[in-house]
């Protein structure tokens, strides 16, 4: 009866603890602007019949963001992305204290039956992005590091041609390259 009592009277007390180790850690840059050109690194994750990429590939991007608020972390941010050989625009809305998400797709060209369609392929996309380092600056805080994934799960024929395209997916860090406007309060 003595250890059932000292095993009872031990959940007790570890419970709080055990509840408090279980919970996801406060990010560390809750209310950190996330504004600028951003040289990113990225790795290609995924590239499963897509000309030109392979698995382990690296890239190198500028992505821009444009907040849409005057200060603080905004319910939306701009992102405009320069791609291999053009550039998108998309609008990531904010999921979390750091953390931006938003769909978008962009056209590439296809070849089928010997004959180029210049948008032959829709590509849907989804894009994630994460501050991970943050600076104060004239009375607010700025993102100076980031992280994001990049996911496509299927490109979309708009050929006449029968066919399965492929997909692909990357994952990036930077850091910020250029400060985009003047700083709150500066």
């Amino acid at each position: 009866m003595r250890r059932v009592l000292v095993a009872f009277a031990a959940v007790l007390v570890l419970a709080p603890v055990a509840r408090a180790a279980a919970q996801p850690p406060a990010p560390p840059f809750p209310d950190a602007r996330l504004q600028g050109s951003f040289d990113l690194a990225g790795r290609v994750t995924a590239a499963h019949a897509v000309k030109g990429e392979h698995v382990g590939e690296t890239v190198d991007r500028v992505w821009s963001f444009a907040s849409s608020c005057p200060v603080g972390q905004c319910p939306e941010v701009t992102l405009t992305r320069a791609r291999a050989n053009a550039s998108d625009t998309l609008v990531l809305h904010r999921r979390g204290p750091g953390t931006y998400a938003g769909t978008g797709s962009f056209v590439a060209p296809l070849r089928c039956a010997g004959r180029l369609y210049p948008a032959g392929e829709k590509v849907p996309f989804t894009i994630t992005v994460k501050v991970t380092f943050a600076v104060p600056f004239g009375g607010a805080t700025f993102a100076t590091r980031v992280s994001a994934t990049y996911r496509n799960r299927k490109r979309l024929n708009r050929t006449p041609c029968v066919g399965a395209l492929g997909h692909d997916a990357a994952n990036y860090h930077g850091h910020l390259e250029a400060a985009a406007g003047p700083a709150p309060g500066a």
